[in-house]
């Protein structure tokens, strides 16, 4: 049970932060990690020391690295420009950019890149991350980012669904609410109508009229299992924005959303700092002994994480 668990769960950590993601992964309690600022030449290694010790194979080692605003290994790697500057480059060229970086990326030991974004206009928390106001070239060139993701061998993590561009605050510091779902249908959703293959998707912290009842769609089964999972019919990993967000936290702790996150049909939690792997874990447990969460809605969720790491569920034992 405590392995299958763990699989579930993504911390955020720094580079010196990577030393408990190792000893948590010898013993089978997390999936990967996300990693923040601050990071150095040794980044590199000390990745490699956590995919080690994994006790159950290759681990998600993911980053944002958008471009822009937001990108984590600048002073390692150089910068990328903004998504709403690749647009003024044809997408061939942004593919070629991006896969040049990416390369660089996995040289270091990245397996996820989490970008682009697909988010419709450039509102409170998005900006300049946004292509554009116009979805057909959001569209183009979130793929060709995509792309030249792929390209590199590394996995793209699409975000933020169903669409945080046109929401009202930023979802780091308040739950955001976005246009009405026939709106969103017509505008913020049609970037994510034909998805790229070996893809991985992110679900926003977004309260959505007529869809997620005043909760965030991260957390909404009508959001995941209903919108992203049903109507629209993607098929992959699907993760959870970070859960210690101030969307999140200003009504409920990262435990009891972590619950409600998975069982609205997140495979893979990104829990925060490291700290909240713990209790977490413990919830999730306590969830399946009292019934709210099923051990099939567990099992699915392993299977789309480890898809997303290439890892063989048989060698699962525990």
């Amino acid at each position: 049970m405590a392995t299958r668990v763990g699989q579930v769960l993504l911390p955020v950590v720094d580079q010196g932060g990577l030393m408990v993601v190792a000893d948590l992964a010898g013993r089978g309690l997390v999936a990967g990690a996300v990693i923040v600022e601050p990071v150095d030449a040794g980044l590199g290694d000390a990745i490699a020391v956590a995919q080690a010790l994994s006790a159950t194979g290759r681990l998600v080692m993911a980053v944002d690295e958008e471009g822009g605003t937001v990108q984590r290994l600048h002073e390692l790697l150089g910068n990328l420009p903004s998504a709403r500057r690749m647009v003024d480059s044809p997408p061939d060229e942004v593919r070629t950019m991006v896969r040049r970086h990416a390369e660089a990326m996995a040289g270091l030991g990245f397996t996820v890149a989490l970008a682009p974004v697909l988010d419709v206009g450039g509102g409170p928390g998005i900006g300049s991350r946004s292509f554009s106001d116009d979805p057909a070239v959001v569209a183009t060139y979130g793929e060709a980012f995509a792309q030249g993701v792929r390209d590199a061998g590394l996995t793209p993590v699409a975000k933020h669904f169903p669409g945080h561009g046109r929401a009202s605050v930023d979802s780091h510091e308040d739950l955001p609410v976005t246009p009405p779902i026939d709106d969103l249908r017509s505008v913020d959703l049609l970037p994510w109508e034909s998805l790229p293959e070996e893809m991985a998707v992110m679900v926003g912290h977004l309260s959505v009229p007529g869809l997620t009842d005043g909760v965030a769609a991260s957390l909404s089964a009508a959001a995941v299992t209903g919108l992203l999972r049903g109507d629209m019919g993607f098929t992959g990993p699907v993760m959870s924005d970070d859960l210690s967000m101030g969307a999140i936290t200003d009504d409920m702790d990262v435990p009891e959303a972590a619950v409600t996150s998975l069982f609205a049909g997140v495979d893979l939690l990104i829990v925060g700092p490291v700290s909240n792997v713990v209790p977490v874990a413990w919830a999730l447990v306590g969830a399946l002994d009292d019934g709210r969460l099923s051990a099939d809605r567990l099992n699915d969720a392993v299977r789309g994480v480890l898809a997303l790491r290439g890892v063989d569920p048989c060698g699962l034992v525990r």
